[in-house]
Formats: C-alpha cells, sequence, structure tokens
C-alpha cells in the first residue's frame, strides 16, 4: 500500500531520465500470501499502468542483500554499488539530486520542493501483525460477523466497519472470498456516498470524504477479506 502510494513519484523521476540512461526495477518483497503469486503481480500491474520490469523476491533474499527491512525503499545503483539509499516514503527531491549527479547531467530538475505524501499509518487487520488479536478500536470498531485470520479480518456473514478517518481519501487492501464480486458500500451520516465492488486482491479505493473527521461505515456481505486500511 505504501509503495503504491510512492509510485506516483517514481514514475515521474523514471520518466523524465530514461531517456539520460536511468533504469527502474521495482523489487517486489511480499507482504502477503496472495502477493507471491505472479498472476496477481501482474494483474496489479496492469492495473495500476506500471511498465518497470519486477523482480519477484520471494524470499527476501535481494532486500535483505541490501539491508531493508522496511519498504518502500528507495536505492541507486551505479557501477554496481549503491550510491542513495533511503528506507520510507519521502524524499523525492534528494533521490532526483543524486540521480542528476551521477547521469552528469545539467537540469532544474522536475521537483522545485518535496512532494507531498500520505503520513498516515496503515491500519493491518489481521492477526499476524496486530498481535493482540483485536481490532485497533481507536480508529476500526467492527460491527455484524467477522472472524479475525492471520492476514486479514474476514466477514462471515452481514458485516459492518466503522473508521475514524486520518484523511479524506480512504482506501483498503481487500478480495473477495466468494466467486463472485462483492458490493461494499461507505456511508456517511447513514447516506451512501460510494459503492465499490471488490474481486481479485488489491488496494480499493473506498470513499473522498469531503469534510474532514467524518466517520464512514462501510457495510458488506459475506466474504469480504480487508487486509488493511491507509488514509491520504
Amino acid at each position: 500500500m505504501n509503495c503504491l502510494r510512492s509510485l506516483k513519484h517514481i514514475k515521474k523521476i523514471a520518466a523524465a531520465y530514461k531517456a539520460y540512461g536511468l533504469e527502474t526495477v521495482l523489487v517486489h518483497p511480499p507482504e502477503w500470501e496472495f502477493e507471491k503469486n505472479e498472476d496477481n503481480i501482474a494483474y496489479a500491474m496492469r492495473k495500476n499502468h506500471i511498465n518497470f520490469p519486477w523482480v519477484l523476491d520471494k524470499d527476501r533474499k535481494i532486500i535483505r542483500k541490501f539491508k531493508v527491512s522496511f519498504w518502500p525503499a528507495q536505492i541507486l545503483m551505479a557501477d554496481g554499488k549503491a550510491v542513495y539509499r533511503h528506507i520510507g516514503e519521502g524524499r523525492y527531491k534528494n533521490l532526483e539530486k543524486s540521480i542528476i549527479q551521477h547521469l552528469g547531467i545539467k537540469t532544474k530538475g522536475i521537483f522545485n520542493k518535496e512532494p507531498k505524501y500520505s503520513k498516515f499509518p496503515c491500519i493491518y487487520m489481521g492477526n499476524k501483525i496486530d498481535k493482540t488479536g483485536r481490532l485497533r478500536l481507536s480508529a476500526v470498531n467492527a460491527g455484524g460477523k467477522w472472524a479475525q485470520k492471520d492476514e486479514f479480518l474476514l466477514s462471515i456473514g452481514k458485516g459492518s466497519l466503522t473508521i475514524a478517518p486520518k484523511g479524506n481519501i480512504v482506501n483498503f487492501v481487500a478480495e473477495s472470498m466468494s466467486k463472485k464480486p462483492i458490493r461494499v458500500t461507505a456511508e456517511v451520516n447513514n447516506k451512501a456516498i460510494n459503492k465499490s465492488y471488490v474481486n481479485k486482491p488489491g488496494l480499493y479505493n473506498i470513499a473522498v470524504l469531503k469534510k474532514k473527521k467524518q466517520d464512514i461505515t462501510l457495510k458488506t456481505g459475506k466474504g469480504l477479506a480487508v487486509y488493511s486500511i491507509s488514509f491520504e
């Protein structure tokens, strides 16, 4: 999820400096089981209009070699050596400066100032990361029938999730565990503001809120698996 937020800035850098010899490669260390499936990865690449070559780092040997334990991460290689690295989102202007320096070109750059990016942490819904086995009730309140699995929260009947967003844009990573797409209705003050249909695993936009600090309620049926929720 954080990587997708970072990609819009990396795409701009890649497009600006490709003609000068910059090659961009995505290294994908799976966070969830569904991310180990190459068909799912290829689908996500098409869905998000990503044209870079990619490498599936299923056992994380590549990122361990570069001492990366958190992603997204930016690593600039020159002559087989890492000449710049940053762990996490942000510092895109610094990355661009390093690229310009090592390509030996003269340009003002595409970023006049550091691009804005979301600094809100994701909320993980499964036991695997939430070691307490409970939802973070300060941010998410579950109603109806749900079961918390290792990686996701699964609706086992009609259910709802009431969320206190930290931003205006609300997204989640989810998939349908049934044989057909599942409808998710987003409501504010009992009024529907958006309807999404979740099928393949991936990032879905839930809603764009007009006002800040509006609680949003998601209503769904049986078979929805929610891995995480993020805000922008």
